[in-house]
C-alpha cells in the first residue's frame, strides 16, 4: 500500500511469493542462517530496475515498523538493519551507473547524443504523440490528464523532454515544482508515468538502451514533480492490514455457514423462537 514502492510491486501472486522467498533466504543468510543466495545475484536482479537510495530507504522504513509491530527489541532491529544495509550499493547500482551514462550521453554532440539517438526533433515529437496517447488510455494517471488544456500540455512537455535528452533547445516554461505543486501525485504515479514513457518510446522504434537512459534522466526530477506528495504513515498502514476484519475472525465463508447452522438448531430447541421456524 506504500505509493513510495507499489510501482515495484504490482505483479502475479506467483512472483510476489517468488521475490518473498528470495528476500526471506537472503535475510537468513544475513542473519547467520544458511546461506543460499549468491550476494553477487542481488546486484544482477536490480540493475535494470530504476531503484535509488529514496526506494531503498523507503523498504528499510517499512521492515523497522515491521519489526518494531512484531515487537522486536531495538538492539536486534539496529542489527538486522546494518545487515539489510550492506546490500544498499548493490540494489541501487543499476540505477546510479546507468544515470551517468545518460547523462554523459545527453551532453555528447552529433549522432552519439541522446537527443540524435532518438531521432532528432520529429522523433521527440512523435514520442509524446504516442506518450500522451498513452497516458489518456492509463486509469493510473488519466486524471491528471483531462480537459481543455490537454492539447496545451503537449509543447511545454516536448520541449521539457528535448532538452533534458540533450536537444539543441532550451525548457523556459514554469519550474516543475510550481507546476505539480496542486497535483498532488504520488510516487507510484510518478512511477506509472514513467512506465508510459518507456512503452511511448519502445513504440516508435527506441532501442532498449536508449529507452533506459531516457527513464533514468527523469528519474532526477522525482523531486521537483512530488513536490507535494502525500506522507505515508507506515505504522497506520501495517496496523490496518494486520487486523482482521469479522468475517476472517469468525472464520470465513465456511466459519459463517457453521454459526448459521448451529443458530438454527438452537433456535429450534428454543421455545421463545422455535414458532417462527417449524413451519418450514
Amino acid at each position: 500500500s506504500d505509493a513510495r514502492v507499489r510501482f515495484f510491486f504490482e505483479q502475479s501472486k506467483e512472483k510476489i511469493d517468488d521475490m518473498k522467498r528470495s528476500f526471506s533466504a537472503l535475510a537468513v543468510g544475513g542473519f547467520g542462517g544458511p546461506v543460499t543466495v549468491d550476494d553477487r545475484s542481488v546486484r544482477k536482479v536490480h540493475y535494470s530496475l530504476n531503484i535509488t537510495d529514496y526506494h531503498f530507504d523507503t523498504m528499510m522504513e517499512n521492515f523497522w515498523f515491521a519489526c518494531d509491530l512484531m515487537e522486536v527489541d531495538a538492539e536486534t532491529i539496529s542489527d538486522a538493519s546494518d545487515v539489510l544495509g550492506k546490500v544498499r550499493a548493490d540494489v541501487t547500482a543499476g540505477c546510479t551507473v546507468r544515470l551517468e551514462v545518460a547523462r554523459k550521453k545527453s551532453e555528447s554532440a552529433g549522432t552519439d547524443g541522446l537527443f540524435e539517438a532518438l531521432g532528432g526533433a520529429q522523433g521527440i515529437s512523435a514520442f509524446i504523440n504516442k506518450h500522451f496517447e498513452n497516458i489518456q488510455a492509463d486509469p493510473r494517471i488519466m486524471h491528471f490528464f483531462t480537459g481543455a488544456k490537454l492539447e496545451g500540455m503537449k509543447a511545454p512537455v516536448e520541449t521539457f523532454m528535448a532538452a533534458l535528452f540533450g536537444g539543441p533547445v532550451q525548457y523556459s516554461g514554469r519550474p516543475l515544482a510550481r507546476i505539480h505543486t496542486t497535483m498532488a501525485m504520488s510516487d507510484y504515479e510518478f512511477d506509472s508515468f514513467l512506465d508510459s514513457v518507456k512503452m511511448a518510446l519502445r513504440a516508435v522504434g527506441g532501442d532498449s538502451q536508449t529507452v533506459d537512459e531516457c527513464v533514468v534522466l527523469l528519474e532526477t526530477v522525482r523531486q521537483e514533480v512530488l513536490v507535494n506528495r502525500k506522507r505515508h504513515d507506515v505504522r497506520k498502514a501495517m496496523e490496518a492490514a494486520s487486523t482482521k476484519t469479522v468475517f476472517e475472525r469468525v472464520g470465513g465463508e465456511s466459519g459463517i455457514t457453521t454459526f448459521v447452522e448451529a443458530m438454527y438448531s438452537k433456535a429450534m430447541e428454543d421455545v421463545r423462537v422455535k414458532s417462527f421456524f417449524e413451519k418450514n
